[in-house]
């Protein structure tokens, strides 16, 4: 009977190595044929990652604004200083993390929930939809660290709250403290990485305060976290404390929400935009594709079937939502009255069951709380009253709160006596085929990706075909629009320097400025616009494309230019 055990056990394990295997190399598969495609935020990261491994540079926050830390491209800088600058290894990086936040996941599940449940889970995050993908395989700042972060916050504090008792002696407690320190080192250097990390750790500290408050009255245990919290947040201080008024992370992230300028209409009207276009986009959804930006991929379709589709989705993970939240109250309850029913018995076996259901309740609890915080710091803000798909993004989080949310079905599932009735059998059978059909449809997802593979190769293809042209006409200072710049740089290995222009050709959006001036200080620099932007129009004969601000400029200056169109730009060079 202990050999059958044990061959059970490894099973249990040897599943869970396969499923994290086989996300790995789901995503795998795709980064090593160059999908997502990529774009200027991307290779602002990806040079980032290039001049921290060669060129000894060390910022504090993603170029050109106050606030994201470097993390990613740290990340980056690693696998460049040992291969070699690539887009494959830039995402590779990614990939890592994504997988030590699948393995984060499992654990914190398996200690909050079941083993099974924690199983299913681990499945339901290894596939997902294009979208999903995308955003933990892209790296444009912050969205995959945030995922690993959030979880192993409240990975650590589920340990620490499901493993506490009164504690005598220091000695055995101090792998506690240890872990406390750890526990602020993480929350400190992922508030720096991005402020999407909030909500996690409010309530995983939260909850260390609730339920180890005798702890927390020691000195050494408050200090640590402390030390801990400082250490990690220590560039995001130092920053803060020397920046210039108005150019601090505050400030900046005060304007960028611009939620205290939206009317309740406003709000309102952003609510139902985040139910009925971001939340699909971002937890799975796997039919309709959104975006608002031609260039970043198909644009947002609202034809009648696409907006009933996201609709349904929308609210119905919502309606799930809130059913999680109203019984995790109910569970919490009743796990109050258990143990408030036995607080003066000495604490037996069951006791001590009774204490750690109380404590799992309030964790789960308080993993709900953390996406509601997600939801509604996002939903009031002006990010889906602008563009709901893209901004959607900034709801990563509701990943690490899937498997709270989805719970409720996984009770109704498996919570059944053996005298059951005909309610607590349709049951079942409703919460089993809801799981399996979003289950199903999440790997629907996987595979639309896959199958979205030719053209994002395609534009890839057509990335380097401008890149050689340019090459080729010996055009390696460029004027172009943001989403061309950094792009171009990042997969030119820096062969290529691109400055931003506007569309009346002023300087505006240079993440990194010294691209601007290299290409300003050369005379024969090239100016080079997508066909397809505000920048260019067709000439009278609508058999051309000119760009007016740079023909008035050749005007102004008796400045001569030859045109040319390639690989879906037109490019004029001096001369």
């Amino acid at each position: 009977m202990k050999y059958l055990k044990r061959i059970k056990i490894d099973s249990h394990e040897l599943i869970v190595v396969g499923l994290i295997l086989f996300a790995f190399l789901l995503r795998l598969g795709l980064i090593s044929q160059g999908w997502p495609p990529t774009n200027s935020d991307e290779g602002t990261i990806g040079l980032m990652g290039l001049h921290i491994a060669f060129k000894g540079e060390h910022p504090t926050f993603y170029y050109g604004q106050y606030y994201m830390g470097p993390h990613q491209a740290v990340v980056a800088a690693f696998f460049f200083r040992l291969f070699g600058p690539s887009l494959f290894l830039l995402r590779l990086g990614l990939l890592c993390i994504f997988t030590l936040f699948l393995i984060s996941t499992y654990a914190l599940t398996r200690i909050l929930y079941s083993k099974g449940w924690a199983l299913v889970s681990l499945f339901m995050l290894s596939v997902g939809s294009i979208y999903m993908l995308e955003r933990e395989l892209t790296a444009i700042g912050g969205y995959t660290e945030t995922l690993l972060f959030g979880s192993l916050l409240m990975l650590l504090a589920s340990w620490l709250v499901v493993s506490y008792r009164p504690y005598r002696l220091f000695h055995e407690r101090r792998w506690r403290i240890a872990i406390y320190l750890l526990w602020g080192i993480i929350a400190g250097t992922a508030i720096w990485d991005d402020l999407l990390i909030a909500p996690f750790a409010l309530m995983a500290g939260l909850v260390l305060v609730i339920f180890c408050w005798r702890e927390m009255l020691q000195l050494v245990t408050p200090i640590a976290t402390l030390i801990g919290l400082l250490i990690g947040v220590f560039p995001l201080l130092y920053y803060n404390l020397h920046a210039e008024r108005g150019k601090d992370s505050l400030t900046t992230l005060l304007k960028l929400s611009g939620s205290s300028h939206l009317s309740t209409g406003e709000k309102i009207a952003g609510i139902i935009r985040s139910i009925g276009m971001s939340v699909p986009m971002m937890t799975g959804e796997p039919f309709c594709q959104a975006n608002e930006l031609h260039f970043l991929g198909p644009l947002t379709s609202y034809d009648p079937g696409c907006m009933l589709i996201r609709r349904l989705w929308g609210y119905g993970y919502m309606l799930l939502f809130v059913v999680a939240v109203l019984l995790a109250l109910w569970g919490l309850w009743l796990a109050i009255r258990a143990r408030w029913s036995k607080r003066h018995v000495e604490l037996t076996q069951a006791e001590q069951e009774t204490q750690r259901w109380l404590r799992r309740q309030g964790i789960h609890l308080a993993l709900l709380i953390s996406g509601i915080l997600t939801f509604y710091i996002y939903a009031v803000s002006k990010a889906p009253l602008d563009w709901p798909a893209i901004h959607a993004r900034y709801l990563i989080g509701l990943l690490i709160v899937m498997p709270a949310i989805f719970w409720p079905l996984w009770q109704g599932l498996t919570l059944v006596r053996s005298s059951v009735g005909k309610v607590a059998q349709l049951r079942r059978i409703v919460c089993g085929s809801l799981l399996a059909l979003v289950s199903i449809l999440l790997v629907v997802g996987s595979i639309t990706a896959y199958a979205d593979v030719p053209e994002v190769r395609a534009r890839n293809e057509h990335d380097q075909a401008l890149i050689s042209t340019l090459v080729e006409h010996n055009a390696l200072h460029i004027y172009s629009e943001y989403w061309t710049c950094n792009k171009l740089i990042f997969l030119s290995n820096e062969r290529i320097i691109c400055a931003v222009l506007s569309p009346k050709l002023r300087d505006t959006h240079n993440r990194y400025h010294s691209y601007y001036d290299i290409v300003k200080a050369d005379p024969q620099a090239v100016y080079a616009f997508p066909i397809d932007s505000e920048y260019v129009a067709r000439t009278s004969d609508g058999k051309g494309y000119r760009v007016p601000a740079v023909d008035a400029l050749a005007h102004d200056k008796h400045l001569t230019f030859q045109i040319l169109y390639a690989a879906g730009y037109v490019l004029y060079l001096p001369g």
